[in-house]
């Protein structure tokens, strides 16, 4: 396996341990503990990634999935970089029973096989509904 692949796999994990787990306590096996965010809506470090998955999951963990829930449309990895596309369509407020696309960016740098760095597509938190 290379070193890109051992990269995504590291991501799709995260995701799957982590917010389809909703497990708060296992963020520190995916992420450094240099962790820093670049998103406005997660409080900063790796600390800050746990508090924000203990606010939005308050009654995790719950059982991890064999598979990710929500599987991206695509993920490339490059050198240290994981870029991740997701796909979540969303209720139409103006077009009730209709959905509209909706896609979601996250791109991680990853060090000694950890999450080191996180930037998102989004700037505002928009949970899909």
């Amino acid at each position: 396996m290379t070193e890109q692949e051992k990269n995504k796999e590291l991501v799709r994990q995260f995701y799957r341990q982590v917010f389809d787990g909703q497990n708060a306590e296992i963020v520190p096996e995916f992420v450094a503990e240099s962790y820093v965010q670049h998103c406005d809506h997660i409080p900063p470090g790796r600390e800050g990634l746990q508090a924000f998955v203990r606010m939005i999951f308050p009654d995790g963990p719950v059982k991890a999935p064999d598979e990710m829930r929500n599987p991206p449309l695509f993920m490339v990895a490059e050198n240290d970089m994981v870029v991740v596309c997701g796909y979540l369509p969303q209720p139409d407020p103006e077009r009730p029973g209709e959905t509209y696309d909706y896609y979601l960016f996250d791109a991680f740098r990853v060090q000694n096989g950890k999450l080191a760095e996180h930037w998102s597509g989004v700037n505002k938190i928009a949970l899909p509904k």
